[in-house]
């Protein structure tokens, strides 16, 4: 019995740690330091870009953007103008799914990404307490969140949903709200060189 009251209180204690990592401030320069860590992510997201296009010959971003310059003035019904489009979805959805690949990969087998990593910020879940896959899940979730905000139109969304970090203390972004998560600071990181020890 005794047993089984420690597991609850351990449950309980360890629901009430990831619930009050949700409530307080974000410290100087948390946003900054996103924002620097999605660059990073970004760049080498086009790196694997390029990677996929040398290996497969796609996504052809440098076909579609001849391809946009050329026809630019064509009616919308000319058959290039058709195949620009196509062009433009094949590569826009094969960037996005690489995207998205990275960031659940690195944030289910690490809780972070390169990005993030670098500048010591890391993954975490408002219900630690479930499953842990379940709780890997909710990575995904947010990795398709983020792709196809950037689909939808014209990223518009994606904009919105970043945007968000502004409106609330926790620096939660609009992916995060939707799937459970929060971006938290680490120890680590390139930024722990050049704080002053006190």
């Amino acid at each position: 019995m005794s047993n089984s009251n420690d597991a609850s209180e351990k449950t309980k204690k360890k629901d009430n740690a990831a619930l009050n990592s949700f409530k307080h401030e974000r410290e100087k320069g948390f946003i900054r330091n996103r924002v620097l860590a999605a660059l990073i992510d970004f760049i080498v997201i086009g790196f694997l870009i390029q990677l996929a296009f040398i290996a497969f010959g796609t996504p052809d971003w440098e076909a579609y953007f001849k391809a946009h310059d050329e026809m630019q003035n064509l009616p919308k019904e000319d058959i290039r103008v058709v195949e620009r489009f196509r062009l433009y979805n094949e590569c826009l959805v094969v960037s996005l799914v690489i995207g998205a690949s990275y960031e659940t990969l690195f944030c289910v087998l690490f809780n972070t990404t390169p990005g993030k990593h670098l500048f010591g910020l890391k993954l975490v879940y408002q219900k630690e307490n479930r499953n842990y896959l379940v709780n890997r899940l909710f990575c995904l979730i947010r990795a398709v969140a983020k792709a196809l905000s950037i689909f939808l139109l014209s990223a518009i969304p994606f904009i919105l949903l970043c945007l968000t970090v502004y409106g609330n203390e926790e620096v939660r972004s609009g992916f995060d709200m939707i799937a459970g998560t929060k971006v938290v600071s680490r120890s680590a990181g390139i930024t722990a060189l050049f704080k002053r020890k006190s």
